[in-house]
């Protein structure tokens, strides 16, 4: 059962949507959800978005939010749900997959109601200390046989679809993949992970085992990889550029041939801290809190049009249009 609250139906009744002028060209829909955005994604055919609204600073025990979901056609919220402890979410088709850092575990809602249908407890697949052996969820994605959760402490777990089992554990490099909300993304035929200076690790959801490990060879420095976006027999991998060991605020864009485990090519990014997603066959590049979005072509690296728009914290394309969300609870339609 949904757990409506009054700012749950706030949001519904009052969400502002700037309506487009007939004499003009047609304004940027825009949502004040308020809040604390976490998390702004497509899935599913509509826009969802995570919030956290108390209690989210420090370690954030007894936080709370809420997940809502957006019709991109109409920039309108179709159903909003209060969530304990909010941190990342994931949406296929057999419902939204939200971890839970503090109780370890992984929680299936369902697309509709937004109710909480299924847990499962995660578990390390080794002992972590005598005292300490947390799973600590970090972030999670849906592939074609598993829902997959890695942990900040070296762990990648699959669960059966519906949450009653876990059907893989492996252990990864420890403190990699769980560093950004994109590390971690399950399509062109595995599920893949951003392992910082490890490079790409490819898991086959068949085996369940570790079949691939890609370094991205530089001509100078060292490649840590961040975000992993898989399209169409092809894996895009953001990483940063290493100089004498230490990170810099240069970014690289590596394509990746997913049938041979090779790299492609390599494109150079914008510097500075990017948002990035895929959709509508391009790849989305922006820096954050700037005003200026590339559309790059996932096949070339090449980069299709450059416009301006301001940006904030987070992008996602649904519906056709590209959408951005600022820390705030702002979420706008950019094009």
């Amino acid at each position: 059962m949904v757990r409506w609250t009054f700012s749950a139906l706030a949001a519904i009744l009052f969400v502002t949507v700037t309506a487009p002028s007939s004499q003009e060209r047609p304004a940027a829909r825009t949502l004040r959800l308020g809040g604390t955005t976490m998390q702004l994604l497509a899935g599913q055919g509509s826009l969802w978005v995570l919030t956290c609204e108390r209690g989210c600073s420090g370690e954030a025990r007894r936080s709370g939010g809420r997940i809502v979901r957006i019709d991109p056609r109409t920039a309108g919220v179709v159903a909003s749900a209060t969530i304990p402890r909010p941190l990342t979410i994931a949406v296929g088709a057999g419902g939204i997959y939200a971890t839970d850092f503090e109780r370890n575990t992984v929680r299936r809602i369902d697309l509709r109601t937004l109710g909480v249908t299924g847990r499962l407890k995660l578990r390390l697949p080794f002992r972590f200390s005598a005292r300490d052996n947390a799973f600590l969820p970090q972030t999670v994605t849906v592939g074609s046989r598993a829902v997959w959760v890695d942990s900040d402490r070296g762990a990648l777990v699959g669960g059966d679809p519906r949450l009653r089992r876990i059907v893989a554990s492996l252990r990864t490099p420890p403190g990699a993949a769980g560093d950004t909300v994109d590390g971690i993304a399950a399509g062109a035929g595995g599920v893949w992970l951003a392992e910082s200076l490890a490079g790409v690790y490819r898991v086959d959801e068949r085996t369940k085992r570790i079949d691939a490990r890609i370094r991205v060879p530089l001509a100078a420095g060292k490649f840590d990889a961040t975000k992993i976006f898989p399209t169409d027999g092809r894996i895009l991998a953001l990483g940063v550029k290493t100089s004498a060991g230490v990170l810099t605020q240069r970014n690289v864009l590596a394509r990746i041939d997913a049938n041979h485990n090779r790299v492609e090519g390599i494109t150079s990014l914008p510097s500075g801290q990017l948002v990035a997603t895929t959709g509508e066959g391009s790849l989305w590049v922006a820096r954050v809190g700037q005003s200026t979005v590339e559309r790059l072509d996932p096949h070339t690296g090449r980069v299709l049009t450059r416009f301006r728009a301001q940006v904030g914290t987070a992008l996602a394309v649904a519906g056709g249009h590209l959408w951005t969300s600022s820390a705030g609870g702002v979420v706008r339609q950019v094009r």
